[in-house]
């Protein structure tokens, strides 16, 4: 992350750090609707480029299934972030308020054509 997208350390570890709560929660509960915003997303998309941690994700958290991500480019202004924040809350994960909210007008959501992605 601190090659591509985010110049600071703390901000980088923190946005990982949360993009870890999501995945886990997105690959333990499927078909719950929830979306990340920009920031959080940004470390999210990091695991995912970093293809054996990723598949490795997959194997622990969703029963060897590989979870697909497939974004739309429209982002969903509906409450989607600050929902999905308690969703990880509720899976038993600390919330870093701060990464949420900053995003929480502004869900990056899923697209339909891969059943169940995130």
């Amino acid at each position: 992350m601190l090659r591509d997208t985010v110049a600071v350390r703390s901000l980088a570890e923190r946005a990982l750090g949360q993009a870890v709560a999501y995945l886990v929660t997105a690959m333990e509960s499927p078909g719950v609707d929830i979306g990340p915003g920009y920031t959080v997303d940004l470390g999210i998309h990091q695991i995912i480029l970093d293809t054996p941690v990723y598949f490795a994700f997959c194997e622990v958290y969703s029963g060897g299934a590989y979870k697909h991500h497939a974004p739309l480019v429209e982002r969903r202004r509906d409450g989607t972030v600050m929902r999905t924040a308690d969703v990880i809350r509720e899976h038993g994960f600390e919330i870093d308020d701060e990464l949420w909210q900053v995003d929480a007008a502004d869900c990056g959501p899923c697209d339909d054509k891969v059943p169940d992605s995130h």
